[in-house]
């Protein structure tokens, strides 16, 4: 499956008003990625100074780097193809859902890359990895000051936890509101992200989303 077919085949699923496999594991993953990272930050602020807390950050921040990673191929595939028009994007709710997947677009980036700034000012030379398996560099902050270094460190830190508190109160949020759609207005943004069935006939690229008309290919 190439490029074009892939878009059409995850186009068939919008158009029933549900994203595509592809856009339903992007979501889930990220989601599993991000509770993982805000639970597992938390616990290592609360465990004393040592090796195993190196090490620690050094695991929660090439899981950073793998949501990063993650993030910009998400970004790539919504570019392509966007969402299920399941919501009226100039409606109160509509607003909002939107700012809040700005802001988590925003967190993918913004968390990895502070974490990264932090981890450059330690001492040590402990390597990075995206999934513990592609290398990544430290930036060359030995070079700098360690009155320069201890500024970007404190910079870094500061954005990291407001920018952590943020999400960690979006994401209760974020959930809600799908609970809310699904319990009171009764639409399918939740079920969108849950309904994995593609188009109800082989050969069809995709069909209405009430469910009706079909729409084939057109013949040569």
């Amino acid at each position: 499956m190439n490029l074009v077919h892939a878009v059409e085949w995850a186009e068939g699923h919008h158009r029933r008003g549900v994203y595509s496999p592809i856009g339903v594991a992007f979501h889930w993953t990220m989601a599993a990625l991000m509770i993982f990272q805000l639970g597992y930050g938390w616990f290592l602020s609360w465990q004393p100074a040592g090796g195993d807390k190196l090490l620690g950050y050094q695991t929660h921040a090439e899981v950073g780097l793998t949501i990063m990673v993650l993030g910009s191929l998400r970004f790539l595939w919504r570019s392509q193809i966007g969402a299920p028009d399941n919501v009226d994007e100039d409606s109160l709710s509509g607003k909002a859902s939107r700012a809040v997947q700005v802001w988590f677009y925003f967190s993918f980036f913004a968390l990895p890359i502070s974490g990264w700034v932090m981890w450059s000012t330690l001492p040590g030379d402990l390597p990075l990895s995206i999934a513990g398996v592609i290398p990544f560099p430290n930036l060359p902050f030995d070079q700098l000051s360690e009155q320069l270094q201890f500024t970007l460190m404190q910079g870094a830190a500061t954005a990291h936890v407001w920018i952590v508190w943020i999400t960690a109160l979006s994401i209760p949020g974020h959930a809600g509101a799908a609970v809310l759609h699904y319990l009171i207005k009764r639409d399918r943004v939740l079920q969108s992200m849950l309904d994995l069935n593609g188009p109800e006939q082989p050969g069809v690229v995709g069909s209405a989303p009430d469910g009706g008309s079909t729409h084939e290919p057109p013949r040569p």
